[in-house]
């Protein structure tokens, strides 16, 4: 994706800035043949006849530029203004677009808070300098040209006088700018810090509380909040000496022309009409000399979140589909050949992992924590990239399948369930908004939540709080099954999200996938390897290599890992089903 400039963005509407800037140019137009008439309505004041006549024509005058000002200084609000927030409407949508592209490790190593500063204050920002920016330094810098040429055309010397404080304004405005666009910076990644702490709060307030950590992270909040207050009073103090500034040499400029122009008009060299125009422009002088510090400012802003948002622009999205992608209906055949991966800090996840899975049969993977189970079938969907000829669906390389035909066909319920805000009937119906009340109520069955469900104060339209937080964790992960389960998927990847139900849960709920996935393909990772020995294969996995397959009797009589693994667990569960026995006597 091309880097971007505010000139890019703002010529995509170029017709309608330019119409924008058409309708100002009128309006500044009128506004500053103002002080023309002025002159001509004093120096009429002299005359002894035609001076009331001459007084009521230059009124009339006067208003009809007051009506034509009026009337196009909507025009220019609704073309410039209304381009900007079309050029913040699409570059919001393009940024979000693009962050739905990248790969999963970008948002590993990228806070939350970060992201979403991004989305909201620097998009502003820079909508800020493509349009009241451009209208600023538009209109600074015409007003004044106009007025000096104005009053040069009046008189060449005053203007001389008038303008030596420009050359202090021009240092101050490049000095100004500079320290602006670095501080403002600074108070965009605080304001990131903040957000994301923010989230962070409330993404985990129940394990604060659960904790009694409320003071604690009360403290670190006050500290981001602190430092975003510190680095906005920076950027105010510099605001603070930067526009008085400003103002202090418009006004220098008026006091030499007071004492300059007063003498000449006494001297005769100027008219009293000529005197009171020039001061009418001046005053008018100082509006440009602010407009062009707010341009600065503002646009020296847009910049520096223009840079900020490019820095996301610039990560490369998932590796695009190779020419010749095919598109086709996958049956179900998973095989993995001498699959090795590492990551990008060099350690190795998987070795040399050589694995069969036929059409409509069944696959369970287990092993050691960390033994690379979830890496695999991450390379499976491309979440993770595997290199070429390593892993084939119905004996074609996964690399050359579209990522479109991979995912509808071959769904995977992820580690960490994610719910969304909304109803309990939205979140399960997410991936097929479309489906009926009676399949939604199929897939709760077949995932053992209905009954849940139903005592729900509304039932399915129960509303769930952000990120399911009023819903237990086996709540969650079960409805995340439902909602893998309406996509009716050839092949279904289930990664250990059985972590928060019991056991005996747990068996109903892979009972009823066993029956419901007969003659598709069903792969589950789960560390709780008893849950696995109804599948047709087993794979165990340890320090990233394959080190056992078979049946479930087939690995017990070997005595190996599967077999430890499974006495262990076999162990966990009976001491469960003894406190259970105990609770329940007691109560």
């Amino acid at each position: 994706m091309g880097k971007k400039s505010l000139f890019s963005l703002l010529l995509r509407h170029k017709y309608s800035i330019l119409a924008g800037l058409i309708t100002l140019s009128i309006v500044d137009f009128a506004q500053l043949s103002i002080p023309l008439i002025i002159e001509r309505a004093v120096d009429s004041l002299t005359l002894k006849d035609g001076g009331l006549r001459a007084l009521t024509k230059y009124a009339l005058y006067i208003l009809g530029l007051a009506i034509v000002m009026s009337v196009f200084r909507f025009f220019w609000r609704y073309f410039i203004l209304g381009a900007s927030r079309k050029i913040e409407f699409n570059l919001r949508n393009e940024f979000f677009s693009h962050l739905q592209s990248l790969p999963l490790e970008f948002f590993s190593s990228r806070k939350t808070g970060d992201l979403m500063a991004h989305t909201v204050n620097d998009i502003e920002a820079i909508r800020m300098a493509c349009g009241i920016g451009v209208v600023v330094a538009y209109d600074g810098v015409l007003l004044l040209v106009f007025i000096l040429a104005a009053i040069s055309h009046i008189s060449p010397k005053l203007t001389l006088y008038a303008v030596v404080p420009f050359s202090v304004l021009a240092a101050v405005v490049f000095v100004f700018g500079r320290i602006i666009e670095e501080r403002f910076e600074k108070v965009q990644s605080s304001f990131s810090g903040l957000t994301e702490k923010a989230r962070e709060v409330v993404a985990g307030i129940k394990l604060i509380k659960a904790f009694v950590k409320e003071r604690e992270e009360f403290n670190e909040f006050e500290s981001a909040s602190r430092r975003y207050l510190d680095s906005n009073l920076h950027l105010i103090k510099l605001w603070g000496v930067y526009q008085p500034l400003i103002t202090l040499i418009a006004g220098l400029s008026i006091g030499i022309f007071l004492w300059v122009g007063g003498r000449s008009t006494i001297t005769g060299h100027i008219t009293l009409g000529e005197f009171t125009a020039i001061s009418v422009y001046l005053g008018m002088l100082t509006w440009p000399m602010v407009a062009m510090g707010w341009a600065v400012d503002v646009i020296r802003r847009g910049r520096a979140s223009i840079k900020r948002v490019n820095e996301i622009f610039s990560v490369e999205a998932e590796v695009k589909e190779s020419r010749g992608s095919t598109e086709l209906d996958i049956r179900g055949s998973v095989e993995f050949k001498n699959l090795r991966f590492s990551y990008p800090d060099g350690k190795e996840a998987l070795t040399d992992i050589t694995l069969s899975i036929p059409e409509g049969s069944t696959l369970g993977i287990t092993g050691e924590t960390a033994s690379g189970k979830s890496t695999l079938v991450k390379l499976l969907l491309r979440i993770l990239e595997p290199c070429e000829n390593q892993i084939f669906l119905d004996g074609i390389d996964v690399k050359k399948l579209s990522r479109e035909t991979l995912r509808r066909s071959v769904v995977l319920v992820p580690q960490e369930t994610f719910i969304f805000s909304g109803t309990v009937r939205d979140n399960i119906s997410f991936m097929n908004p479309s489906v009926s009340d009676e399949e939604i109520i199929e897939t709760a069955k077949l995932a053992c939540i209905y009954d849940e469900i139903l005592a729900f104060p509304e039932g399915f339209e129960t509303r769930i709080g952000e990120r399911g937080l009023s819903l237990s964790g086996g709540q969650r992960q079960r409805i995340a099954i439902a909602r893998a389960l309406l996509l009716k998927p050839n092949v279904l990847v289930i990664d250990d999200v059985f972590s928060s139900l019991d056991s005996h849960t747990e068996s109903k709920v892979l009972s009823n996938l066993l029956r419901v996935m007969r003659g598709k393909t069903l792969i589950v990772v789960s560390s709780r390897v008893t849950s696995l020995r109804f599948f047709d294969r087993i794979a165990v996995l340890k320090g990233g290599r394959l080190v056992e397959f078979g049946t479930h009797s087939d690995l017990i009589k070997k005595g190996g890992l599967y077999a430890r693994l499974c006495r262990v667990q076999m162990l966990y569960d009976e001491i469960d089903s003894i406190e259970t026995y105990k609770n329940n006597v007691k109560g």
